[in-house]
C-alpha cells in the first residue's frame, strides 16, 4: 500500500476538473500502520460476511417472505406455460416487473427447476452493488484510497442490506442497476468528458435505469433525472462550468429512455400501454408484502441498524459540516433525495427505500476517511445494545409461558401473538448474549478495525436467525408439508381454493400445476363451495387447533397462523364456522 500524504482541506473543495489533475491517492494515517492480516481482513471482509449469509440462507431458512414465495410461484406456472410473460394467480400480468422472473427461468433452463438458483440470484446482484459501490468511491474522491474500504464496509453491514440480499425480492435485483446509473452521472460530472464520452455516458447511465425498471418498476426511472437536477442545484461551486439547460435536458431524456422498454414491454404483450402502470404502486401492490402497509416505514430505523445509532458517524458528519463539503459529498446528497422520493413513489413503501443503503455508505465512507481517532469516538456497546437486547428476547420466549405472553400481546396489540414466536430455541438467544456482549466490549485502536466491528453485528443477527430456521422455525415457515396436501387433491381431480387474498404462498411448494383460486369474502367461498362441491378449501385461522368446529381434511402451519383444509361440503354458506377466523 502506498505511504503518500491526506489530502488537505483545500484539495476537498476542488471542483472536478481540478480533483482529476495532480491529486495524489491518499489513505488514512492509521490505515498504513496496519498490519497486512489487517490490511487483507478489510478488503475481504464484505466478501466473508456475504458468504456467510448466503450459505446460511441456502443452508438453513427455508424461501418464507410472501414476497418471494409469490414471485417463485410466477415463475413456476411461466415455467409450465413456457411463457415470458409474468402471472398472478394464472393470469398473465405484463404489469409485474419481469427481470427477476427471467432471470429465474434462464436459470432453471440451464440447472433445472430448483430453489436454490432464485435465491443465488439476488445474491449475485448484491455481489455486483458491493464490487461497483467501491468504484464509485473511487470516482466520487479520487485522492482517498480509504472510501472504497469504507463504502462496502458500511453497505454489507447494514441491516436492510444483510437481509435483503438473499431475499427473492425485485427491489436486490433493481439495486446495482440504480447505482450503476448514477456511477455514470457521477463519471460525466466528475471528469472533462469529450462529446462522444458524455453521450456515452448519458447511454450508460439510461440503460441500466432501464434495467433497473425492468427489475422494480417505473419509479427507478426517475433517478437520473432527479439526480441530474439535483447535482446542478446543490454543486454551486462548479454550477457555472456546466450548460444548466443541457445537463439538466440531459436527465430528462435520460429518464425518459429508461421507461422506453417498460413501455415497448406493455405494448407488446397487451397490458395497460402506459409505463406508469408498470410495476408495483400504492393503488395495485404487485405483492401482498406491500399491500396496505404504511406502517413499515416506522421500521426504517431499524433497517439502517446498526450505523444509526453509532455515534462516530454522526460526530463525523457534524465535523465534516463545519467546513464546506466537497463536490462528491454533494453528488451523494443528490443521490440520496433521488433515492428517497423513487422509494416513497414506487409503492413497496420500506421495502422501496432499500436504495437508499447506496448513497448512505457512499457518504459514511467519505465521512469515516477523514474521521479522527479518538478513544471517546467509539461506542460499539450503543450499537451492541440490540443484538444483546435480541438475544435476551430469544432467551425468555424459552423461560415464560407462550399462553401468558400471546395474553399480554393481546392485551396490548389486540391481534394474536404470532405462532412461529413459540418454537424459538435457547442456542441462538445464548449466543447473541455472549457474542454480542464480547463484541460490544472489544476496542480496537484503528478506525477501520472499529468499522469493521460494527459491520459484523447485523451478519450475527442475521445467521442466529438463519440457524434457528434449521434447528426450530422452519416447521412454521416451510409450506411444503401444506403445499403437497394440496398437490395430492389436485392430482385426484379435485378443485382447490384458498379463503384469503391469496397471491400463491403455496404454488411453488407444492410445485402445483393450476393455482388455486382465491376467494375473498364469506360470499365468495360459499358460492364457489356450492359449485364445486367435491372440492377443497383452504382456511387461515387463530387461536387452538383443539377448538375447531369440525374435523378437517388436513391442518398445518403458515408462518404466524394455522391453516385447514376442508371439504367444500363442509362451508354450508356465507355463516359457516369453518370460515371463522379465530377459534
Amino acid at each position: 500500500m502506498a505511504h503518500v500524504s491526506l489530502a488537505t482541506p483545500q484539495q476537498e473543495r476542488l471542483g472536478p476538473a481540478e480533483e482529476r489533475d495532480g491529486v495524489r491517492l491518499a489513505v488514512l494515517p492509521e490505515e498504513s500502520s496496519l498490519s497486512p492480516f489487517q490490511q487483507k481482513l478489510s478488503r475481504t471482509a464484505p466478501y466473508l460476511f456475504m458468504g456467510v449469509l448466503i450459505f446460511g440462507a441456502l443452508a438453513w431458512r427455508p424461501t418464507t417472505a410472501p414476497i418471494e414465495l409469490e414471485t417463485l410461484a410466477s415463475a413456476w406456472h411461466m415455467h409450465l406455460r413456457d411463457t415470458l410473460v409474468p402471472l398472478r394467480n394464472g393470469a398473465l400480468a405484463p404489469e409485474v416487473p419481469p427481470l427477476l422472473h427471467w432471470l429465474i427461468l434462464g436459470g432453471w433452463q440451464v440447472f433445472g427447476v430448483s430453489e436454490w438458483w432464485p435465491r443465488l440470484v439476488p445474491a449475485l446482484a448484491a455481489l455486483a452493488t458491493v464490487l461497483l459501490i467501491g468504484r464509485t468511491a473511487l470516482v466520487l474522491w479520487p485522492h482517498r484510497a480509504a472510501t472504497p474500504i469504507f463504502a462496502r464496509l458500511l453497505l454489507t453491514g447494514i441491516g436492510a442490506f444483510v437481509v435483503a440480499m438473499t431475499m427473492v425480492e425485485p427491489q436486490t435485483l433493481a439495486l446495482p442497476f440504480t447505482l450503476a446509473s448514477f456511477h455514470a452521472l457521477s463519471a460525466l460530472w466528475m471528469g472533462r468528458a469529450g462529446a462522444w464520452r458524455t453521450i456515452a455516458g448519458w447511454l450508460a447511465s439510461a440503460a441500466a435505469a432501464g434495467l433497473a425498471v425492468m427489475a422494480g418498476g417505473w419509479t427507478w426511472a426517475l433517478v437520473p433525472l432527479l439526480c441530474a437536477c439535483g447535482i446542478w442545484l446543490l454543486d454551486d461551486a462548479t454550477r457555472q462550468e456546466r450548460n444548466a439547460f443541457a445537463w439538466l435536458l440531459g436527465g430528462l431524456i435520460t429518464s425518459a429512455l429508461a421507461l422506453l422498454p417498460a413501455w415497448l414491454w406493455l405494448r407488446s404483450t397487451g397490458g395497460a400501454g402506459m409505463p406508469f402502470d408498470f410495476g408495483n404502486g400504492w393503488t395495485d401492490p404487485a405483492t401482498e408484502a406491500s399491500r396496505a402497509a404504511p406502517w413499515s416505514l416506522l421500521l426504517l430505523p431499524l433497517a439502517l441498524y446498526p450505523w444509526i445509532c453509532w455515534k462516530t458517524l454522526w460526530r463525523a458528519l457534524n465535523r465534516h459540516l463545519r467546513e464546506k463539503v466537497g463536490v462528491g459529498f454533494r453528488l451523494c446528497l443528490a443521490f440520496l433525495g433521488a433515492a428517497i422520493i423513487a422509494g416513497f413513489v414506487s409503492g413497496w413503501q420500506l421495502v422501496g427505500l432499500l436504495s437508499v443503503v447506496c448513497p448512505l455508505s457512499l457518504l459514511g465512507a467519505r465521512l469515516l476517511a477523514t474521521q479522527d481517532i479518538k478513544p471517546k469516538d467509539f461506542h460499539a456497546v450503543v450499537p451492541g445494545f440490540l443484538a444483546l437486547f435480541v438475544g435476551l428476547i430469544f432467551f425468555l420466549m424459552n423461560i415464560v409461558p407462550t399462553a401468558h405472553l400471546d395474553a399480554v400481546w393481546r392485551q396490548v396489540f389486540v391481534v394474536p401473538l404470532p405462532i412461529w414466536l413459540g418454537g424459538i430455541g435457547l442456542l441462538s438467544g445464548l449466543s447473541l448474549l455472549v457474542i454480542g456482549y464480547i463484541l460490544a466490549q472489544l476496542s480496537p485502536s484503528h478506525q477501520v478495525s472499529r468499522t469493521l466491528q460494527v459491520a459484523i453485528l447485523p451478519i450475527l443477527l442475521m445467521t442466529s436467525l438463519n440457524l434457528e430456521f434449521d434447528g426450530n422455525l422452519r416447521p412454521f415457515f416451510d409450506l411444503t408439508p401444506v403445499a403437497s396436501r394440496m398437490k395430492q387433491l389436485q392430482d385426484a381431480g379435485l378443485s382447490v381454493a384458498v379463503f384469503s387474498d391469496y397471491r400463491g404462498e403455496f404454488d411453488f411448494a407444492g410445485r402445483l400445476e393450476i393455482a388455486p383460486q382465491p376467494v375473498a369474502t364469506r360470499i365468495e367461498a360459499a358460492r364457489w363451495a356450492a359449485t364445486h362441491p367435491a372440492g377443497a378449501i383452504v382456511t387461515y385461522f387463530d387461536g387452538s387447533p383443539l377448538r375447531l368446529p369440525a374435523l378437517p381434511m388436513f391442518r398445518g402451519v403458515a408462518r404466524d397462523r394455522w391453516v385447514a383444509i376442508w371439504p367444500a361440503s363442509a362451508v354450508d354458506g356465507p355463516d359457516s364456522p369453518v370460515l371463522n377466523g379465530e377459534f
